[in-house]
């Protein structure tokens, strides 16, 4: 029994011995140490790169915004400067970032960079709800931290952001501005996608593009595909699969055919429509400062009406809507506090492809009969045609991705208006 004893004594001896060997060699250096050399490391690669770092960014869900460049140049000492496609190409701001080890090493944008932090701003100032803005992050989980990417997973939405650098000798200004040539030319408000012998009709909703396919049952589905602009084209946030082939993102050409980026036989046509298609099929949001003489004349006694009512307007469209083509609009009231809604519909005629003529078809849905009688909602529509059929010449700034079209009245020179694409919000003032 002693001699047993005394050999199982041993052996646990030398097993802790062991033990204690290896933790020795393998912890080396404090954990403290170990974090310290890990955020001097990424220090010194997000300095490393001499021209900046080009930072696809996509704030929010991707399936929701898509993503925007952003061009970064870190300093030892802090310091961060920043540009975005959204602004001036030659515009930059400086700020403060910091790396520090917090549940593995973390990168955040500390001080407010009107340029970086305009995605997260509770304001809204691009998009996005009062309050939360488009919930874009600033600080970030570093994934990955090497020369040539840099890979961040937002703390807040787990969105990953890459950062590849700037090529040498190359001007923000210029690569901006190539980013921005190329958005213009591959924006569309109507695409066909080429997959499989299939053709596919697709949208686009900000920076995603939007596809009606069938699943597997036979039942329509909408997939959405989050993607970035860049020099070369336009790159997915992810890989998708339609038709069972995985787009990662498409080249551009000249001639509105895009191919797939991985070489997969897939291509991505523009679709361009007639400008008086256009018109009927979306909504054109009205903006009373873009009025000519006679609209504005005319809006000024529905802002009237409006104003005895104590309600505002707080926006208004020209277009379809539930498939109904006429004048759209939604308000507040401030004596009850509700909003309402409606419309006053449209006849029309297509001339052309960019001609319209039409007339008030005397009837409404929702609260638009109710304003059209109480709150002088007739003289809105004075300038679209009303008791008279009117004829208009459509013309635009970009027939594929129009940011507004200008209906100009054939018979009346005073009578022009603008319709944006983008939202106008009133409230409506008079002048």
């Amino acid at each position: 029994m002693k001699k047993i004893h005394y050999l199982l004594c041993m052996a646990v001896a030398l097993i802790a011995a062991s033990c204690s060997n290896e933790q020795e060699d393998f912890f080396s250096d404090s954990s403290a140490n170990r974090a310290n050399a890990q955020v001097k490391n990424t220090i010194e690669v997000l300095s490393g790169a001499d021209n900046g770092w080009i930072m696809q960014y996509f704030p929010g869900d991707p399936a929701t915004y898509g993503g925007y460049n952003m061009i970064i140049k870190f300093e030892k000492d802090g310091q961060v400067t920043v540009a975005n496609e959204l602004a001036a190409s030659e515009y930059t701001e400086t700020s403060y970032y910091s790396v520090k080890q917090s549940a593995g090493i973390m990168l955040s944008f500390d001080t407010y960079n009107q340029v970086f932090h305009v995605f997260s701003d509770p304001s809204a100032p691009l998009s996005g709800d009062q309050g939360e803005g488009m919930s874009g992050d600033y600080d970030f989980s570093v994934m990955k931290a090497e020369a040539d990417q840099v890979v961040l997973k937002g703390r807040r939405q787990g969105t990953y952001a890459i950062l590849t650098p700037m090529q040498q000798g190359k001007s923000w200004t210029e690569y901006l501005n190539n980013v921005k040539e190329v958005r213009y030319e591959m924006q569309s408000l109507n695409y066909t996608l080429k997959v499989n012998g299939k053709e596919i009709p697709g949208s686009p909703y900000r920076r995603t593009l939007k596809f009606q396919v069938d699943d597997e049952q036979g039942n329509p589905i909408t997939v959405t595909l989050p993607y970035v602009y860049s020099e070369n084209g336009m790159k997915a946030y992810q890989p998708v699969n339609i038709e069972g082939v995985d787009i990662t993102g498409f080249t551009y050409s000249e001639g509105g055919s895009y191919k797939e980026m991985s070489g997969a036989n897939v291509t991505l046509d523009q679709k361009v429509m007639p400008l008086n298609q256009l018109l009927i099929d979306y909504q054109w949001f009205c903006d009373y400062s873009d009025m000519g003489t006679f609209g504005k004349k005319a809006w000024a006694y529905f802002g009237r009406g409006l104003n005895e009512l104590g309600d505002i307007l707080l926006y208004a469209f020209f277009g379809t809507y539930n498939d109904r083509f006429g004048f759209h609009f939604v308000s507040y009231s401030t004596t009850d506090g509700n909003h309402y809604s409606g419309g006053l519909n449209y006849k029309y005629t297509l001339v052309g492809d960019n001609k319209i003529r039409m007339q008030f078809a005397e009837n409404g849905y929702g609260s638009g009969a109710w304003y059209y009688q109480n709150a002088k909602m007739d003289y809105a529509l004075y300038p679209f045609g009303y008791s008279k059929e009117k004829t208009f010449t459509i013309t635009t700034d970009n027939p594929k991705m129009p940011s507004y079209l200008i209906l100009s009245d054939d018979n009346d020179k005073t009578n022009v208006i603008k319709l944006s694409y983008s939202v106008v919000s009133f409230p409506f003032l008079e002048e």
